[in-house]
């Protein structure tokens, strides 16, 4: 990221987390466990609405708590404060219709159409779209773990599968759960230094690590993410891992990565790294920088 403000929003993150890889095989329908996994919604929900922070760690999947936690202090914001400050409101499912489950017994979706609110301002019309509620199965009990908004604008095709009860299109990767428990994350500590990662991917999947903390996997894309932990006054370790990808359309391919820091979120930020290798990109890299 190229200004000077750091700060993203948590609750955002939360509800719009990012997906992992899925692979071909595709989960299976069972709704016989929809009640449940609303019940677990429900419950995420209420905890989040009354900043009940032993509730919410009840309901929420475990590793989503501690990504959370880490996205909330790599920005020196304080926990759980900043969690329940956060002005993004997580929406009923009343009013929305079910369209269906999927499961591989430890990840699971359930997918609704509607009119769902995130706290809209008055006056401002709320559109129909799909909401994708993510779970994980731990110990034998469903958590809640993320939300995806899939939005469909004026697709009359998606609209009239709905209107026939044709929902073949859940088939899609967008609706899939994970397919399976994800790994869980190292907890970080208050970075001495707030930092972003800034992404070009054209036409690569590229890794980012930093300081051994993930950043992310991104697939042909130009973005931007939060770096977990920050950076350190001192040198820092980065890790850069690209993949050619075959047959993907956006330009010439490229990899650039520029790693941005400031003392706050909403302080100057600074160019600390920059990575541009040119046409000839290395699988591997490994390098150090000290932030002046």
């Amino acid at each position: 990221m190229q200004s000077s403000r750091l700060l993203r929003g948590l609750l955002t993150f939360l509800v719009f987390a990012p997906l992992p890889p899925l692979l071909a095989q595709k989960a299976q329908p069972d709704n016989s466990i929809r009640v449940t996994l609303e019940s677990a919604y429900e419950a995420w929900r209420a905890a989040t609405a009354s900043g009940d922070l032993a509730k919410w760690e009840e309901a929420t999947a475990f590793t989503r708590q501690i990504e959370t936690r880490n996205r909330i202090v790599s920005q020196k914001l304080p926990f759980p404060q900043a969690l329940f400050d956060d002005p993004v409101d997580a929406p009923s499912l009343g009013g929305l219709i079910a369209l269906g489950v999927l499961s591989t017994g430890e990840t699971a979706t359930s997918t609704y159409f509607g009119k769902a609110n995130f706290g809209s301002e008055p006056g401002v019309a709320v559109s129909d779209n799909l909401i994708v509620l993510h779970f994980l199965r731990e110990e034998g009990r469903w958590k809640f773990d993320s939300l995806r908004l899939v939005k469909i604008g004026n697709d009359g095709e998606v609209l009239l599968q709905i209107r026939n009860a044709d929902f073949s299109f859940l088939q899609g990767d967008e609706f899939q759960p994970a397919p399976q428990l994800p790994p869980v994350v190292q907890a970080v500590e208050t970075p001495q230094l707030v930092a972003e990662a800034w992404i070009d991917a054209t036409g690569y999947e590229v890794t980012l690590t930093v300081n051994g903390h993930p950043c992310g996997s991104f697939r042909n894309i130009k973005t931007s993410e939060l770096v977990m932990g920050g950076v350190k006054r001192g040198q820092n370790t980065v890790k850069i891992e690209s993949r050619l990808l075959e047959g993907t359309a956006g330009g010439t391919p490229k990899v650039e990565v520029a790693l941005y820091a400031a003392e706050n979120p909403d302080g100057q930020a600074q160019r600390v790294y920059h990575f541009r290798p040119g046409t000839t990109v290395a699988p591997v890299v490994t390098e150090y920088f000290t932030p002046q």
